[in-house]
């Protein structure tokens, strides 16, 4: 990445572009309401924030949920004009420090099992995309923490940078989704 990045927090003039590119990322049953984290009762445990660079105000997203010692990055995504530039792998660690900086405790993030790994009841229809995203997760720096669980009838497991993979454990997830997420999105562990 040759063009520094920042973070900052969505206003409403960056809200039409965020808004594509949260839709064009993920697929409609992955995705909340963007109301339900920027203004819904649980609103308070989400921080909703544009990545941008000095020719991009939109270069990508980011939504972390925060219960008790955790921060979990939930949305994650680089424009895909921009993919493939370091984007991702220099915001990472902006992320994990800003976590840390605005008291949000240990980081860390899902990622749906790769094979050949995957339990049985997961479909793991989308292989390539799996392992391409652990590869990219794991070269930026994170680790895996030996969490798993069953959510969103998948087979997920957890990453965090090295220094705080000790401190995500599987009861942690949990709280964090049934404090912060809508009903029905309680994990059962692997």
């Amino acid at each position: 990445m040759t063009h520094p990045i920042t973070l900052s927090p969505l206003t409403s003039t960056l809200r039409p572009a965020y808004e594509a590119l949260y839709k064009a990322s993920f697929p409609p049953s992955e995705r909340k309401p963007l109301d339900y984290m920027l203004t819904g009762e649980k609103s308070s445990a989400y921080e909703v924030l544009a990545i941008s660079t000095p020719d991009c105000s939109v270069a990508g997203m980011v939504i972390t949920v925060t219960h008790g010692s955790l921060t979990m990055l939930d949305y994650f995504a680089v424009s895909p004009d921009l993919r493939g530039q370091g984007l991702g792998h220099a915001a990472l660690p902006l992320i994990r420090d800003h976590v840390r900086e605005s008291g949000g405790g240990h980081f860390f993030l899902e990622i749906e099992t790769p094979p050949p790994l995957c339990i049985p009841r997961d479909p793991c229809d989308n292989p390539e995309q799996r392992v391409r995203r652990k590869a990219f997760y794991l070269s930026a720096g994170m680790a895996e923490t030996g969490v798993r669980a069953f959510i969103y009838g998948n087979d997920m497991e957890l990453l965090a940078f090295p220094e705080d993979a000790g401190s995500v454990t599987f009861e942690g997830y949990d709280a964090l989704l049934k404090a912060t997420f809508p009903k029905g999105m309680e994990a059962e562990r692997i």
